[in-house]
């Protein structure tokens, strides 16, 4: 069982665009991994439902609670925030502090500067990487 954190690309893709997303988050549910996201994640993936994909937002809701993602709270990991400015894009590092926080073996995103942050007990990988892994077990 492993500790997994979705980025909002991975979320949006599962829902409305990709199936490889889709497939991921199902083998996650069915090998009892724990799915992660923060609440800046859940906030940000609203924004765009109701922004680009309104007729998605009520399943997207659903689709969080049937999954058993857990959705955490900025207070949680919000004052590590400041520990990861040194990423390039500095508004992503809620998505490292929030995993680190709840000390996940894995961020899965398609978003290329955090891909590129080296963290030293998190792998960090896109969503075919992952799945590839899965398909292995």
């Amino acid at each position: 069982m492993s500790k997994i954190f979705l980025d909002t690309n991975v979320l949006i893709s599962a829902i409305v665009f990709d199936k490889k997303e889709l497939e991921l988050i199902i083998r996650c549910v069915d090998d009892s991994d724990d799915l992660y996201i923060s609440e800046h994640i859940f906030e940000e993936a609203m924004r765009v439902f109701l922004k680009k994909f309104p007729e998605h937002v009520e399943f997207f809701k659903k689709f969080i609670e049937i999954s058993n993602i857990q959705i955490i709270k900025k207070k949680i990991y919000e004052k590590s925030i400041k520990k990861f400015q040194d990423i390039r894009d500095r508004y992503d590092a809620h998505v490292i502090a929030c995993a680190k926080a709840k000390k996940c073996d894995f961020i899965i995103t398609g978003d290329k500067d955090i891909l590129n942050y080296a963290l030293p007990k998190i792998k960090i990988m896109k969503p075919s990487e992952f799945i590839k892994i899965k398909k292995q077990k």
